[in-house]
């Protein structure tokens, strides 16, 4: 059985020529804030990571590293500053970057990494529904192209995308069917 625990990542083409331009240490320091950013809401927390985020390691000349955290108010800076042991625990614990000698802060208008949006949940379609989209797109002769159709439209069932369900296209509400466009007896 394979052993859950991934290992470090080893140069691949791209990372190697990237080395070969920026110097293996160089690549290092960027592997590892890739890491760090990756993994900041988990160090800093949901509430701070929208607010600060980790701009860049800077190798120091006693051999550790400088972590520049960019902040979007004075305030947040405060609290980096406050928790910067708990900080450098985390970046070992999450991100393996060790010989993390100092946090500094730097206030850069919006920092912070901001959370992605939840991808929605697809309901199943049913059979019945299969039927019919293959029946609406039986005229379709290309194989390949009835196929990727056929898959367009089922996402779009399953996700609720379906044509006509967007916001203002409620039945009554089409183009030209404006009530206010009726003469009216009187006026």
């Amino acid at each position: 059985m394979r052993d859950k625990s991934r290992g470090r990542s080893q140069l691949n083409a791209l990372q190697s020529g990237l080395a070969e331009v920026l110097g293996a240490d160089q690549m290092h320091l960027l592997a590892s804030l890739a890491r760090l950013r990756r993994a900041w809401p988990s160090i800093v927390g949901p509430m701070m990571s929208v607010r600060t985020e980790p701009i860049q390691l800077e190798p120091l000349p006693d051999g550790g590293f400088r972590l520049l955290v960019g902040v979007d108010h004075a305030i947040m800076a405060q609290q980096i500053r406050f928790l910067h042991q708990d900080i450098r625990k985390a970046c070992y614990s999450h991100c393996r970057v060790k010989e993390l000698a100092q946090i500094r802060t730097r206030v850069v208008p919006g920092a912070g990494i901001k959370p992605s949006k939840p991808r929605p949940e697809a309901r199943p379609v049913g059979l019945a529904d299969m039927r019919r989209v293959a029946s609406e797109l039986k005229s379709i002769k290309d194989r390949k192209l009835r196929r990727a159709a056929f898959r367009a439209r089922l996402s779009q069932l399953a996700y609720g995308n379906e044509p006509g369900n967007e916001p203002g296209n409620e039945p009554g509400n089409e183009p030209g069917n404006d009530q206010d466009d009726i003469p009216h007896n009187g006026d």
